[in-house]
């Protein structure tokens, strides 16, 4: 029991620790990248015209893909285990487990837009930006600019952090890389255009689900964060109250207004949403601002829930499920 908890929390601390210091492998390297591949692979054998095979094709896209990861995450962890033993084991789920989450990437995306505003350079700024959003960021303004690239990294506390972490404490590791086989769908398939209106619209949906806990959850967390730094928290949940339902997702909202109301700003996507209060920001450092709240929220959530959640449950599901399956194999 105490050799069980001791390497669980092996783990986490090594996949906080590559987090840190390392950050994201490369590409050909990177789990998440490999799960694209297979998306790409499996939506390309779509067939197009009739709307319902195309709905019934996106359902078995998506369950394939999920399916196929969260299971080879648990034959990884299965066959490691009792094969290389528990030391090995707290490695590899450390290393596997920090490719399901990303905190210093969020700087590492946002810094570049940062450094190319202060340097008064507005097209590589923009650049920079059009590496984190989907939007045309070609005609943004600097102001524009900020707000996409701050939106960015409050969304994805949620998409990146809370949620991936959440699954993984509450149900282990393989959760965890079902929850990003999930978000990884969404973010390819999960459109509201001719293309993916069917095909995509199981992916879409199931994200929503998987993140309407987290997506509010997150609030209080992301409050406290602000309180400790100073920040207006009264106003981030004032934000959040009144701007919540803002975007098509009903999700997004909550904690990305939170953030603009707590930062004092407004966060505002043309033709889509508004969210905020204040003004449009001005300074760059809002950027830095908001990745130091994303930071100090994600560890509190860490150390206050995934940890105590994954040490009381969710290992305990996975080792029983990796033990059933050495058992299936015959090992």
């Amino acid at each position: 029991m105490y050799e069980l908890i001791l390497y669980a929390l092996s783990a986490v601390v090594v996949a906080l620790l590559v987090d840190i210091f390392i950050g994201e492998p490369p590409n050909k390297l990177h789990p998440v990248v490999w799960i694209g591949s297979v998306i790409s692979f499996l939506d390309k054998r779509i067939s197009r015209g009739s709307p319902r095979k195309e709905k019934v094709a996106g359902v078995l896209m998506a369950l394939i893909a999920i399916l196929l990861f969260a299971f080879l995450s648990l034959l990884l962890l299965t066959v490691v285990r009792h094969v290389l033993g528990w030391v090995v084991w707290a490695l590899v789920a450390g290393v596997l487990l920090k490719t399901m989450f990303a905190i210093s990437a969020m700087s590492k995306h946002t810094e570049p837009v940062r450094k190319a505003l202060l340097d008064n350079d507005l097209e590589q700024a923009r650049y920079k930006a059009s590496m984190m959003v989907s939007r045309d960021v070609r005609q943004l303004d600097k102001e524009h600019v900020i707000s996409c690239a701050a939106e960015s990294a409050a969304e994805n506390t949620v998409d990146s952090i809370f949620s991936p972490l959440f699954f993984f404490g509450l149900f282990g590791l393989p959760m965890a890389v079902a929850y990003r086989v999930s978000n990884t769908l969404d973010a390819m398939v999960g459109y509201m255009n001719e293309k993916y209106l069917n095909a995509g619209w199981f992916s879409a949906k199931l994200d929503d689900c998987t993140n309407w806990l987290m997506a509010r959850a997150a609030v209080p967390f992301i409050l406290l964060a602000l309180a400790l730094l100073g920040k207006d928290w009264r106003e981030g949940w004032k934000a959040a109250k009144k701007f919540h339902d803002q975007t098509l997702s009903p999700n997004k909202g909550w904690h990305m207004s939170t953030f603009a109301g707590g930062l004092g700003i407004r966060f505002e996507k043309i033709g889509w949403y508004v969210m905020g209060d204040g003004p449009l920001p001005t300074d760059p450092e809002v950027l830095r601002d908001t990745i130091k709240v994303m930071t100090l929220a994600s560890y509190i959530f860490i150390f206050a829930v995934v940890i105590p959640l994954y040490l009381m449950v969710g290992v305990h599901l996975q080792v029983f499920a990796e033990d059933t399956l050495w058992n299936l194999i015959g090992g």
